[in-house]
């Protein structure tokens, strides 16, 4: 009984099978984890995104969609592809939703080593292709649930398989080196992670303020991997001698040093007393030392220092908040960019300014002021035109007859940071592979930890011999059929809770976390706003019917397999 499929393996060889039975889910249940669909031999299964009503004024104050706006937002945005990650946070949300907060937790762990990190300083692109948020009102709270499970469970993951003999050694214990060694671990490969540092994290412990991320958050995740069975080596300075060592004994090697270098511009006065870089001064106060002004005589900021921080992205706003905390009693931020070219995330900006940090954009750095070795002001020029070409290279130009000096006992260099090109120069690149800043720079924490993951990728390719494809490529969104319908007029009542922030005034005077996590009640009511968009449908004419997706649904009662007879579905 049954029909004969055929399936074609990893190696292209052709099997035929005996098909009794395919794999079906049931879309009302379903939690849209994708799971199933990952662990799916033959690709069968796909995400399937519903189509919402036509909004109408009794249900929001936005415009009535048009149908066609109906039709083709199904298929457009989804916080289920954008994770750069691969997290599904649909899935995560409505398994908290339906009281498998653990079952939630191993979702975002087995994608994500440092969870709880990116509970607080993720840059959570998936809010902003939350449905509810483009259509109706605000997104989904996507971090802070997050954030909520990693504080509130207690996942014990289990220890990493030891199934392949091959050795990959890892130079970095940053989040793409963690990352990739995670992803390698979990596929049963042997990882031994180095760094040079006493402690793992890299630049969540260096250059990070612990106000936006509490040194014990990210002990928490490190230890996590330790208790699943990483191996670390800390302490273990890697050089292009050791390396070569380390070529010998590896089977494969993974370079994900991060970029440890501050940019800096070489204009007139740069090498005046009180003149840092970001990753240089974030150092001192993360180490809790006190910030140098003359050789040989250290002083904490008294509060008669005015401070520049020369940049706009995240990194000049860590450098203004945390200067701020250590006593400057004014904080400049100078940027080259305007208004929306600005770089810094919206609510960063916000947080700075309620800190009572100054702004003044579209101005450029020409020379540092004061007699001698003494630096007193930053002389900027107004900037008169400023775009990126293709590559995201900055072209601008000022008008020198346009200056202002901004007065300044400190000045911190935020540019942006490099790495170290020592490692582009190897003689012996054999088996070598980069992950992070290395292959790109200017990556968030996030964005390091998926360049960390695609290296994984490329490791287990070569090493299989087999093509591991990008899960993130296989994120294609369907429209679900017969245009099925969400019709989301009770949720849509419910309002998106604000997080809870201590007050600024208090805030600027220690380092502790600024961010309050959600409560369980209000966590219980949020993750009723999630509008349920999409789940996933099995393709019968691809189903082979083995199964395996029905024994990983962390739900567990989403998929049943339907027997086949006569070459028909019963």
């Amino acid at each position: 009984m049954g029909t004969t499929t055929r399936i074609v393996s990893n190696s292209g060889k052709e099997y035929k099978i005996a098909k009794r039975a395919v794999a079906k889910i049931d879309p009302q249940n379903c939690v849209n984890c994708a799971v199933c669909r990952e662990i799916c031999p033959v690709e069968a299964i796909s995400e399937q995104q519903r189509v919402i009503c036509r909004l109408c004024p009794s249900c929001t104050s936005q415009p009535a969609l048009t149908f066609d706006e109906m039709v083709s937002l199904a298929t457009e945005k989804a916080c289920t592809t954008e994770c750069p990650l691969g997290i599904s946070p649909q899935g995560y949300i409505n398994l908290t939703r339906v009281g498998k907060e653990t079952e939630a937790y191993k979702l975002i762990w087995d994608k994500c080593p440092l969870p709880s990190v990116c509970g607080r300083i993720c840059q959570h692109p998936c809010e902003q292709a939350c449905k509810r948020g483009i259509l109706v009102d605000e997104p989904i709270a996507i971090r802070g649930i997050k954030r909520y499970l990693t504080d509130n469970i207690d996942y014990v993951p289990a220890k990493y398989p030891r199934i392949f003999e091959e050795s990959i050694a890892i130079i970095g214990a940053g989040p793409a080196g963690l990352t990739a060694a995670h992803y390698l671990s979990l596929k049963g490969y042997k990882v031994t992670v180095f760094d040079e540092e006493a402690q793992a994290g890299g630049m969540l412990i260096r250059g990070i303020p612990t106000f936006r991320l509490p040194r014990e958050v990210v002990a928490k995740d490190i230890k996590r991997l330790e208790d699943a069975g990483m191996k670390l080596k800390l302490g273990h300075k890697i050089g292009k001698a050791e390396l070569k060592d380390i070529q010998k004994e590896y089977d494969v090697v993974i370079i994900a040093t991060g970029a440890p270098h501050s940019k800096e511009l070489k204009i007139e006065g740069y090498r005046k007393e009180g003149i840092m870089t970001a990753l240089g001064f974030m150092e001192r106060i993360n180490n809790g030392q006190d910030i140098y002004r003359h050789p040989g005589q250290e002083f904490k900021i008294a509060g008669d220092i005015e401070a520049v921080v020369i940049g706009g992205g995240d990194v000049a706003l860590d450098c203004a908040r945390t200067a701020i905390r250590s006593g400057a009693n004014k904080v400049t931020v100078i940027c080259l960019e305007s208004g929306e070219n600005v770089p810094s995330h919206t609510w960063e900006h916000t947080e700075a300014i309620e800190e009572g940090i100054n702004f003044i954009e579209g101005v450029s750095p020409v020379r540092f002021t004061g007699p001698h070795n003494e630096l007193t002001g930053v002389e900027v020029a107004k900037v008169t035109s400023f775009n990126k070409d293709a590559n995201g290279a900055i072209h601008f130009e000022t008008d020198k007859n346009d200056t202002t000096v901004i007065p300044a006992d400190w000045v911190i260099w935020a540019i942006g940071q490099a790495p170290d090109q020592m490692w582009k120069t190897l003689d012996d690149t054999k088996n070598i592979y980069y992950a992070g800043d290395l292959v790109n720079t200017a990556c968030s924490v996030v964005d390091a930890m998926a360049s960390g993951k695609k290296t994984a990728d490329k490791v287990i390719s070569t090493l299989a011999k087999v093509e591991v494809k990008d899960t993130l490529e296989l994120r294609k969104l369907n429209q679900a059929p017969d245009m099925q319908k969400i019709y989301p007029a009770t949720r849509l009542k419910i309002k998106r809770p604000d997080m809870q922030m201590v007050d600024p005034q208090e805030r600027i005077t220690n380092f502790d976390e600024v961010e309050t996590e959600y409560t369980q009640e209000v966590i219980d009511t949020e993750v009723l706003r999630c509008l349920q968009c999409g789940y996933q449908k099995v393709d019968t004419d691809k189903c082979i019917g083995c199964g395996v997706c029905q024994t990983v649904c962390p739900k567990g009662d989403v998929i049943t397999m339907v027997s086949i007879q006569d070459g028909g579905e019963e």
